[in-house]
């Protein structure tokens, strides 16, 4: 029993939503019966207290017509014969009728046209409300519980008037017991009852089929929520675009692709990383290997000569040396690719960047007697303002100029120019080129110069560490340009980058 009861219970929380939808479609559909049956019946109750109202009162108006013109006739003969009549009547329709004299009138009815005596101690306070009113010459009529009858006691009184003075001189009092009279409206909240609870059963199995329907589709969200979980992302088939369930099916197929693509990404990025440490792991074992080597026969005093002692010390100085700017290098990349990493922005004018550049490049071209040029397409006055970060800026255009500077031939040329340009949709860019005329890079590896640690296998570049190219091209980004390329082998490579240009301070405050 309590596997089944657990059964159960598992079965109902697990179709939670389907249950809420139908406890709350079957409420509704029960409170809007019993209400719309409560109302049903507490209108027909009333419509017919009031017609048997009405009813009363049309046969009171004819008894008080009659009575009235019997007295004023003196034929209490035929008086007597309409009193069977009435008698007939209050059988048929269960209701007392008394005639009634006005004891207050100046000629009140005769007692021989009444049948019934009443006086202010007899009567209820019911029956004497209608009754003053009637003896002041109005129809009233009055329903409440009677504690003599011990039940619920329709009154309605009409007056009688004298023909001749039409002074009210009685009244005729129609007496029902509604109790009696009601019997009808009891069998119809029978009635009405029972079709409440067949349409409450037919509404409840209804209900049921309507949740399953209306929770299908929540279901199927939940099975693509589960595939999603579970990383398969191979989309979903959305029927109806235009429906509210298409809409988040559309959602969640936009989901599913994010996710497959950051799966992608980070994939992609752990092999990166995998990479990286692969690559660093490379570059660092060499010169420790070497640098350990030289320690080890420094050491064991197998070199005991002055000058290979000091040329062991100046190799181990390189080595370190080496790494030190491997390390640096890695270093700053880790923080340009940092996305939390801002560089401070300012205006920079690229003339000025260039002469600093310059100061250092040539000192470095002079070993190779390699001449560095500087063309401007500017006024001699024109500072070339951009914003950016001195530093950064300088460090990548000497990245660039001391790649030209390694890959170029003995006495050759190195040509820096500065130009601005104007595009179409007149904004105003600032165009800076560094074109050398060295080996060139062939179209194979012209694709692969930005990323990390790739090396040209040429002897010009046995110091490199295969970040600086990286390096520049992420400074180039974080000044929102790029770095065009262009080479050939044995002609040459030309490095361009393309910079919005800051035309007044108020655009970098």
């Amino acid at each position: 029993m309590k596997k089944i009861c657990k059964r159960i219970s598992d079965k109902i929380k697990g179709n939670d939503i389907s249950i809420r939808i139908y406890v709350s479609f079957a409420f509704v559909l029960i409170f809007t019966g019993l209400l719309t049956g409560a109302i049903f019946i507490n209108l027909y109750q009333k419509n017919y207290v009031r017609s048997y109202t009405e009813l009363l009162t049309k046969q009171g108006k004819m008894i008080s017509k009659r009575v009235s013109k019997f007295a004023s006739k003196k034929k209490q003969s035929q008086f007597q014969r309409y009193n069977v009549y009435m008698d007939e009547i209050e059988q048929a329709e269960k209701t007392d009728i008394w005639i009634v004299s006005n004891e207050q009138a100046e000629n009140p009815l005769d007692e021989d046209y009444t049948n019934a005596e009443i006086s202010r101690q007899t009567i209820t306070k019911q029956m004497g409300i209608v009754m003053e009113k009637a003896y002041k010459g109005q129809i009233s009529s009055n329903a409440a519980y009677d504690q003599v009858y011990g039940m619920v006691i329709l009154y309605v009184a009409i007056p009688i008037k004298n023909v001749k003075t039409k002074e009210v001189c009685g009244a005729v009092l129609m007496v029902s017991m509604v109790d009696k009279q009601t019997m009808g409206i009891d069998e119809g909240k029978y009635l009405i009852s029972i079709s409440l609870f067949i349409s409450a059963v037919v509404s409840i199995a209804l209900g049921f089929a309507f949740s399953k329907y209306l929770s299908r589709p929540l279901e199927k969200i939940g099975r693509y929520i589960n595939r999603i979980a579970a990383g398969d992302y191979s989309g979903i088939n959305v029927k109806k675009p235009g429906s509210q369930i298409g809409k988040l099916e559309n959602n969640l197929d936009d989901l599913s692709k994010r996710l497959h693509k950051a799966k992608i990404e980070r994939e992609n990025q752990e092999q990166l990383r995998m990479d990286f440490f692969a690559n660093v792991s490379h570059e660092l074992r060499t010169p420790i290997t070497v640098m350990r080597g030289y320690t080890e026969t420094l050491n064991d005093g197998v070199i005991t000569d002055e000058a290979m002692v000091n040329e062991y010390y100046r190799k181990m100085l390189t080595e370190c040396r080496s790494m030190e700017r491997l390390v640096g290098d890695l270093f700053i990349l880790s923080k340009m690719q940092n996305p939390d990493f801002k560089i401070e922005k300012e205006p920079v004018s690229i003339r000025q960047v260039f002469g600093d550049v310059l100061h250092s490049a040539r000192e470095i071209a002079r070993k190779k007697n390699i001449t560095i040029t500087q063309k401007l397409s500017v006024d001699d006055e024109e500072p070339c303002m951009i914003l950016g970060d001195y530093e950064r800026l300088r460090q990548m255009f000497m990245i660039i100029v001391d790649n030209a500077v390694k890959f170029s031939y003995e006495s050759g040329e190195i040509i820096i120019s500065i130009e601005k340009r104007v595009t179409p949709k007149k904004q105003a860019k600032i165009y800076v080129s560094i074109q050398d005329f060295g080996v060139g890079i062939s179209k194979e590896a012209l694709p692969y110069i930005f990323e990390k640690f790739y090396k040209s296998k040429l002897k010009q570049n046995q110091k490199g560490t295969g970040l600086g190219l990286m390096i520049a091209k992420q400074i180039a980004l974080r000044h929102g340009c790029d770095i065009m390329v262009e080479s050939e082998i044995e002609q040459g490579t030309k490095f361009a980058f393309e910079f919005e240009e800051c035309v007044s301070m108020d655009e970098y405050e």
